[in-house]
């Protein structure tokens, strides 16, 4: 858990850049939730933003070595995919693995942040769990 800079700065070196992007993600999302909050009513309107900590897993090569556990409902942030490709799912609204399976493979590869490669890397996801993406729109030809 990282609550202080004195935490961050005992990360290895090849940790750092990841867990500040996903530190950065996590704030933009927590300002989001609040701002919603404040927006619905449903907290004070007074209420200062707090983000008191994070919880930090490192990514990368490692995680390849240590199968995890899928399921439909496996959180999208526990996919290895750069930080930009989740950025961009969840945009789309896609939280978890089973979100994928609403939206077709033309659709995502769209989005600038999701290339071949992640494509490929979700599809594999996709089909541990059981699922698949919506079938591509067809394209009419008038």
């Amino acid at each position: 858990m990282i609550q202080s800079v004195d935490d961050l700065a005992q990360l290895p070196d090849d940790e750092l850049l990841p867990c500040l992007g996903a530190l950065r993600s996590a704030i933009h999302e927590a300002k989001r939730q609040h701002a919603a909050a404040l927006r619905e009513r449903l907290i004070p309107e007074n209420s200062a933003f707090a983000f008191p900590s994070f919880n930090w897993r490192p990514r990368g090569a490692q995680r390849f070595n240590v199968p995890i556990q899928l399921s439909p409902e496996t959180p999208i942030d526990e996919i290895s995919v750069r930080a930009s490709a989740r950025d961009a799912l969840k945009e789309l609204s896609i939280f978890c693995i089973e979100d994928l399976s609403a939206i077709s493979e033309q659709e995502l590869l769209k989005e600038v942040a999701i290339g071949p490669k992640t494509l490929g890397r979700l599809r594999e996801v996709l089909s541990r769990v059981g699922l698949d993406f919506l079938p591509n729109p067809e394209v009419s030809q008038t």
